[in-house]
């Protein structure tokens, strides 16, 4: 397996720039509505407007931008970061899926550097039909500050892993165990889901999983809800936008992007 670099400078990282923000408590757990203007640059991005096909540039952005390669996956830079001195883990030969390999090394870097990573489907904030996972060094505290529900759910079979569900009005599960057990409770997980979309955020030791019935969740949130609104940060392209935010609005999306409670 794959062991994935520490990060360390490197002039190809693009900075991260907030313009703006604003904390905000969401469900009793604290979040922050950020001013990203640059992310409206971003190619297909989520959206009414966008075609239903587009040639997936997957492939020539790990060709022309790796700056790690190692059993078949690669690390580039993200041009539009979210995250601070963040990078994007891909499969060397592009695929649909992260799969197995992908979730271990990502778990693994995760709990070693004291990280955050956040994946993103297709119907669920991605811009790109190829797998691939956001890795920074920042953390937020608003998944490990929300409530559980008392209680474990049985939804798959892998020994040691402790499945519970957030106390929030939607679905919203939280993985525990060690990294190579939540990697493979999250691809069994894949193949038990019923949605189309889900977005995942792995923390040192949780991991979050949230299932998608919605991926705009308009007029609550004006863009594409995605795995960095579900870590703590609402990025928003405008000032309208930004400025419009609030807790309430917040939790109304997360409400009706996602799924009923299980």
């Amino acid at each position: 397996m794959a062991s994935l670099p520490p990060f360390s400078a490197d002039p190809r990282v693009v900075p991260l720039v907030i313009e703006a923000a604003r904390e905000l408590t969401v469900f009793g757990a604290p979040a922050h509505a950020a001013l990203l203007p640059h992310r409206a640059r971003r190619a297909n991005r989520p959206g009414e407007t966008r075609p239903a096909f587009r040639r997936n540039p997957a492939a020539h952005i790990v060709s022309a931008e790796a700056m790690w390669r190692g059993d078949g996956l690669a690390l580039t830079p993200n041009r539009y970061p979210m995250l601070a001195e963040q990078r994007i883990l891909w499969h060397a030969l592009p695929q649909p899926h992260p799969g197995l390999p992908m979730w271990r090394a990502v778990h693994e870097w995760v709990d070693a550097h004291r990280g955050s990573a956040l994946h993103n489907t297709v119907g669920a904030a991605a811009s790109i039909a190829a797998a691939h996972v956001h890795l920074t060094r920042e953390r937020s505290s608003f998944l490990s500050k929300l409530p559980l529900r008392p209680g474990t759910l049985e939804l798959v079979e892998v020994d040691d892993l402790q499945i519970e569900a957030a106390a929030v009005p939607f679905c919203l599960l939280r993985l525990s165990g060690a990294p190579k057990v939540r990697a493979a409770g999250v691809e069994q997980l894949a193949g038990a889901r019923l949605t189309a979309a889900w977005n995942v955020v792995v923390e040192p030791g949780a991991t979050w999983v949230y299932p998608r019935r919605k991926e705009t969740p308009a007029p609550h949130f004006p863009q594409a809800l995605g795995a960095a609104e579900l870590w703590g940060r609402w990025c928003h392209t405008d000032e309208a936008g930004f400025e419009a935010a609030s807790a309430a609005a917040m939790e109304r999306a997360l409400v009706e992007a996602g799924c009923e409670p299980l």
